[in-house]
């Protein structure tokens, strides 16, 4: 779930909660309910599970998409909760209970929050901007992304929230609350904001920052079952677990389409500049000007997926991942095979095309 969306959950409960109401509260998911008894099982976002019991008093309210007066909220009765719903429940007693008897429940639903998730990724692609940090300007407070083959000023504000990403996921939900000072070189960054006509900078209102590895690799063994394969790392000559869940992202290009890129990437090396070509998604206008166009990060996206299973010994592969608390174990974040041509026409080109394609979240892609 979008850390916005628990914010303005928590932020609407707090201020639809009647006065004099206590101030105690949880947060969470919906595991288990029983209508009949009033009661229900909540999962809360820091691993606990606590039992919920509402009474004919309990305040039940709905707290739909796009409702901006907590007052507005219209009630909901108990049985029209259902597992997965999300739920803030305010109650009496001491904070770390684990039975509670609620006075209010603030209920945004499985649908609602399917229809702010999609509303968010719209967001996040019409506006987003992905790139990885090239300067830090702490007097000014702004950062310069190098986008494709582009560079975009971020400029933040008083009210710019910040995220860093964890070491072992690209998730949003995992990411923990940040400041501007917190932005290192080389960063992966995904800023969702306003930028001006040219594209070349952007007012930022949401920033998630962290460090990511992009790799060549040529793959050693597979193990499906384990959902993890061993990679040989092209640069380091470096043996390195790679495993992949249900959130990375994997693609495979035909040979028209890598030999398409070979051929671009290949080119703006040749003609002595970066590999950048035309880059990674963000920026609305897809770096490359003048070599094609078009947003690589999309391109990618078209491409047929890739099951673990299909990939075997000895094939070439493009990876980002996590950092890893431990670096000898990381997991996918996307995945790029059928990759061998591009990696003999431009074999430093892997950080330019996977920095900035599909991150899998701060809201959605980059654009």
């Amino acid at each position: 779930m979008p850390l916005s969306v628990v914010a303005a959950l928590w932020a609407m409960a707090s201020a639809a909660t009647p006065q004099g109401a206590p101030r105690n509260q949880a947060v969470g998911t919906v595991a288990s309910i029983d209508a009949q008894a009033g009661q229900l099982s909540l999962q809360t976002d820091q691993g606990a599970t606590i039992a919920v019991s509402a009474t004919d008093k309990t305040v039940i309210l709905h707290l739909t998409p796009g409702l901006t007066d907590p007052s507005a909220a219209p009630k909901m009765a108990f049985s029209e909760i259902q597992q997965g719903d999300r739920v803030v429940a305010y109650y009496r007693g001491a904070p770390d209970l684990k039975i509670v008897q609620a006075t209010t429940l603030a209920v945004r639903t499985k649908g609602d929050l399917a229809d702010v998730a999609k509303k968010e990724l719209e967001d996040w692609r019409r506006r987003g901007t992905v790139g990885i940090v090239t300067a830090i300007d702490a007097a000014t407070k702004t950062i310069t992304l190098k986008v494709g083959s582009r560079t975009v000023t971020v400029t933040p504000s008083d009210k710019t929230e910040y995220h860093r990403y964890s070491l072992d996921s690209a998730k949003p939900a995992d990411a923990k609350p940040s400041s501007f000072a917190e932005i290192k070189m080389g960063d992966q960054a995904h800023v969702l904001g306003n930028r001006n006509p040219d594209g070349t900078s952007t007012t930022a209102e949401i920033i998630y920052a962290g460090a990511f590895r992009q790799l060549a690799a040529t793959i050693v063994s597979v193990n499906a079952a384990a959902g993890e394969m061993q990679v040989k790392d092209l640069a380091t000559k470096k043996p390195l677990t790679i495993k992949v869940d249900s959130s990375s992202t994997m693609k495979k290009l035909d040979p028209q389409t890598s030999a398409m890129l070979a051929r671009r990437y290949g080119a703006g090396r040749g003609q002595g500049q970066p590999d950048a070509g035309t880059g990674g998604g963000g920026g609305q206008r897809g770096g490359g000007a003048g070599r094609g166009g078009g947003d690589i990060g999309q391109l990618l996206d078209r491409m047929p997926a890739v099951a673990l299973a299909d990939l075997k010994t000895g094939d070439a592969v493009m990876v980002s991942t996590t950092m890893g608390s431990d670096p000898s174990r990381v997991t996918v974040i996307t995945l790029l095979a059928g990759v061998e041509p591009i990696l003999t026409a431009a074999p430093n080109s892997t950080r330019d095309i996977m920095a900035g394609w599909n991150l899998g979240g701060a809201g959605g892609e980059g654009n």
